[in-house]
């Protein structure tokens, strides 16, 4: 683990509950930041072996993990270095700033499987919004569209990892019949064309059952999780704005708060206790405008280094899951080739 006393923890054990207890205190503590998404606790694939699921939920968290901890800000966190350090039960303290309204999301219009193209349509630019501004709102606009479309990729990817397991068991009914069939012929060709014939399809059901496994547990995990990261994204974006908003009232309470000072000393006849309040009052504002503006400006530029990291680790993802998925592929071919020659020379 980087940044941390050691580089290794071995007697430490989490649950997904206090995985989730940790992005939970992170998003409310630090709505400035992208937090990274938290992967699912189980892939939720009946056809995939469980064992292979839990393997894949683990490299998930422990990838998860390991990017909060080298977030520039979260990795500072109290917090997270007890999740890591502390071989106790976490329970994270409720954060003591103020929680962000979100507003609801709005719902994602139903796109097709083949839809790419015809749902990407131009984000609507606000007017007079600065170029940081207007590259966000082309962001979040973009990852709806990506999102809206891994969902149906993984929504057709599960089906067809059904649909091949499916197939395994039917390849391995066919076979064992063909074999039957082989054994009881009295033709000694027939026969040894029936026992041929059903060893091949015994070879093809548990190749078809591996590709099942391959396509049903990495590539539909990791589809739905970087889905759930566009979402995260557009739910900081939203409380950026909602940063900006509360500094925008923060301003105009000031200015009511100088005002009103101003009124009081040109009266002649000023009550010291109200001149003491409103002393008061307009140092409890300007010290909540300085805190909601440095705040507004310490937003962007984090939110540009996290939008960065974001793409770069969404593209690795992507590439990553490809890249398995192909090696897997390739295998599950060789090796049912190679069970092919075999079964041919039976």
């Amino acid at each position: 683990m980087p940044r941390f006393k050691a580089r290794k923890y071995t007697g430490v054990e989490r649950s997904q509950v206090e995985f989730e207890r940790l992005e939970t205190h992170l998003q409310a503590t630090y709505p400035e930041c992208l937090v990274p998404t938290l992967g699912p606790g189980t892939t939720a694939s009946k056809y995939v072996p469980e064992y292979q699921n839990d393997r894949l939920v683990v490299q998930l968290l422990q990838q998860w993990l390991e990017r909060v901890s080298r977030h520039p800000i979260l990795r500072q966190d109290y917090e997270l270095r007890q999740f890591v350090e502390a071989p106790f039960v976490f329970n994270p303290a409720l954060s003591s700033s103020p929680a962000l309204t979100m507003a609801p999301a709005p719902a994602s219009s139903g796109s097709g499987f083949f839809s790419w193209g015809k749902t990407r349509q131009q984000p609507r630019i606000t007017s007079g919004s600065t170029p940081f501004e207007q590259m966000l709102e082309t962001t979040s606009a973009n990852l709806g569209v990506f999102q809206r479309n891994a969902e149906d990729v993984r929504r057709w990817h599960g089906r067809l990892a059904r649909a091949r397991a499916r197939l395994a068991v039917d390849l391995r009914d066919v076979g064992t019949k063909l074999v039957s069939v082989g054994v009881i012929e009295h033709n000694a060709q027939l026969a040894r064309a029936f026992k041929r014939l059903g060893k091949s399809f015994l070879h093809a059901g548990p190749c078809a059952q591996t590709q099942a496994n391959s396509e049903g547990s990495r590539t539909w995990a990791v589809l739905g999780l970087e889905a759930a990261a566009c979402a995260d994204v557009q739910r900081t974006l939203q409380c950026r704005q909602l940063i900006f908003t509360e500094h925008q009232v923060a301003e105009r309470q000031l200015e009511r708060k100088k005002q009103a000072a101003a009124v009081l000393r040109s009266s002649s006849s000023i009550n010291p206790e109200q001149a003491q309040d409103a002393v008061a009052e307009l140092a409890a504002a300007k010290a909540d405008a300085d805190n909601r503006r440095q705040r507004a400006e310490r937003v962007d530029r984090v939110l540009s280094a996290d939008l960065r990291v974001f793409e770069h680790g969404r593209e690795g993802d992507i590439r990553a899951m490809f890249a398995a998925l192909a090696r897997d592929h390739l295998h599950i071919e060789r090796q049912a080739l190679s069970e092919q020659r075999a079964a041919l020379e039976f």
